[in-house]
């Protein structure tokens, strides 16, 4: 009874996790198993221009201009809530043994983003600002959810226990090319076959053993999150449209046994899509997925606009996306390649600033080039002024960028007089950005042909803010009671009565035809971190009494009342 009420909530995480942004504050042998039991072989296809692959030896047809493999460009954002010294510590353990485990990636769940990792005594530093909710990564483990606890110490730190994989159905993929070499590094998608209806079993979890109860449920749940993006983990029906990059040999682990639709591709040229099975075999000796993958095939053509004038610049991708992510752009003459693709039907979604989508196809790949003809957008013109506040000066040479949701962003300057025409298409609301030197960006959703209105950017340096009063500094340091300066203590402005956003611009939001993402006001963090020298910067626009005190500490505080325009610098906040 305890393992169905398990099985039911994983079935409802997992299907809320396609809508869920981010969570809140809390890897055997060979197998690639063909249907009938022989090598898989993908069907191979024509292609232009081949060429021996350097690494492989392999006779691929490489990319080329105008195409781009997104999959190989993984850029992750930067982390605003890193401090400049550890202001927690971890020990990760493994479960069974209870001994510290060297080397164990630490990342936040919400980008993926690498912060730390640990020691041969298995401890591990973190930088935090704030609390935030981390992940620890270790192949051949069940990734596990660490909901980080500032202030722990070296010698006491908050204890990370990993768990053994001893579940999950794990299966090497080997990928040949024609003339049987190796592949080093392919992009591969496994869809379900079927309904899409497949039931898991769940894994024979002790019901005795909570640490091992958590640590699955928390492995299935960041196995579709960033975290585990260089760890293959298929979830079946719930992660069909994940893409793995494998080199030859690589482990994926399988949450359930089932039929697959392998999809695999190489930025060198080569493609496959095959069906294969993977059953529950035992953890050693079971088979490899062996994927023999061959040419891929080109799809070329032309988009032009009505007249049959070449369109440059047009955007092209397939319908469903394929393993490697492509994106195809169109050169000046208007023509495209898009591939490589294994031999069959696709549809392609075709994207201009000033023309109409389309869905093109379904085309079978190979075939003839093809020929698009794209229908115009209506253009109305978008007249604005950009202007700084809060003194309503114009602001010459900033830059306005409309971006539609489909399309190119089109770019203009504002003149002498802070004013902008910008060509706007369509007939949908689109994101108006300003970007002014000195200024904090401002991004707004505008109707296309929208009244004439005035764009307000705040100044970006926070003295001219002061000046300005838009805001006030608090600014002094934090001593132990020796009167030693404390690094990487925080420090936090509670105001008696918090106030809504930032005044000025807080109704811009409110104007009919106006919503304002961004810029209209002021977004200034509560709490700051003291430097190597105990010192602290704190700017808001939280006015009036309130008290600035340590953060976990409220009894080292004092009152003040912060003043717009005004600026103090002689605050000590010590036991």
């Amino acid at each position: 009874m305890r393992r169905t009420g398990l099985f039911v909530l994983l079935v409802v995480v997992l299907g809320a996790l396609a809508a869920m942004q981010w969570l809140g504050m809390f890897a055997g042998d060979d197998i690639a198993i063909p249907m009938d039991g022989s090598p898989t072989t993908a069907t191979p296809a024509p292609a232009p221009a081949v060429r021996p692959d350097p690494t492989t030896g392999a006779t691929a047809t490489p990319l080329g201009d105008g195409l781009q493999a997104t999959r190989t460009q993984v850029a992750l954002p930067p982390n605003p809530n890193l401090a400049d010294a550890p202001t927690a510590w971890l020990r990760v353990v493994d479960h069974a043994s209870d001994q510290p485990i060297a080397g164990v990636p630490l990342r936040t769940v919400q980008t993926g983003r690498e912060i730390a990792f640990t020691d041969e005594r298995g401890l591990a530093g973190i930088p935090l600002r704030e609390p935030e909710q981390l992940a620890a990564v270790v192949d051949g483990y069940l990734l596990r959810l660490v909901p980080t606890r500032l202030h722990s110490t070296e010698t006491e730190p908050q204890v990370v226990r990993m768990v053994l994989d001893q579940w999950s159905i794990v299966r090497e993929v080997r990928f040949t090319t024609p003339n049987g070499a190796r592949v080093t590094e392919a992009f591969v998608r496994f869809r379900p076959l079927g309904n899409g209806k497949q039931k898991p079993t769940p894994a024979p979890i002790p019901a005795e053993d909570a640490v091992l109860q958590r640590a699955w449920e928390e492995h299935l749940l960041l196995a579709q999150r960033p975290v585990c993006a260089d760890v293959p983990v298929q979830l079946g029906t719930w992660s069909e449209d994940r893409v793995h990059r494998l080199t030859d040999g690589a482990a994926v682990r399988f949450l359930a046994p089932g039929a697959f639709t392998l999809e695999a591709a190489t930025t060198s040229g080569l493609a496959a899509k095959v069906d294969v099975r993977v059953d529950a075999a035992p953890r050693t000796n079971a088979p490899a997925v062996r994927v023999a993958m061959a040419a891929g095939a080109f799809l070329t053509g032309t988009v032009v606009d009505a007249s049959g004038t070449p369109l440059a610049d047009t955007r092209l991708v397939q319908q469903g996306s394929d393993p490697l992510g492509l994106v195809a752009t169109t050169s000046a003459n208007g023509t495209f390649r898009f591939g490589p693709l294994p031999a069959g039907p696709l549809t392609l979604h075709v994207h201009h600033g000033e023309h109409q989508p389309l869905a093109f196809g379904p085309i079978t790949v190979p075939g003839e080039a093809v020929r698009i003809a794209l229908q115009p957008l209506s253009r109305s013109a978008l007249r604005g002024r950009v202007r700084s506040h809060p003194n309503h000066r114009p602001l010459a040479g900033a830059t306005v960028v409309w971006t539609p949701p489909t399309g190119t962003p089109v770019t203009v300057k504002t003149n002498a007089e802070g004013q902008f025409v910008l060509p706007a298409t369509g007939n949908v609301d689109a994101r108006l950005t300003i970007l002014a030197v000195g200024h904090v960006e401002r991004v707004e959703m505008v109707t296309p042909g929208a009244a004439f209105a005035d764009y307000d950017v705040w100044p970006a340096a926070a003295m001219e803010r002061v000046a300005a009063g838009l805001s006030t500094i608090f600014a002094g340091s934090v001593l132990d009671a020796e009167g030693r300066p404390v690094a990487g203590a925080f420090v936090r402005w509670t105001p008696a009565q918090p106030t809504a956003a930032a005044t000025g611009l807080a109704n811009a939001g409110a104007v009919p035809g106006r919503r304002v993402l961004s810029g209209a006001t002021l977004e200034l963090p509560a709490t700051v971190s003291t430097g190597s020298d105990g010192g602290f910067v704190l700017e808001t626009t939280q006015f009036g009494p309130g008290r600035l005190h340590l953060f976990g500490n409220d009894a080292i505080a004092v009152n003040l009342v912060a003043i717009a325009g005004v600026t103090r610098n002689d605050i000590r906040l010590k036991p």
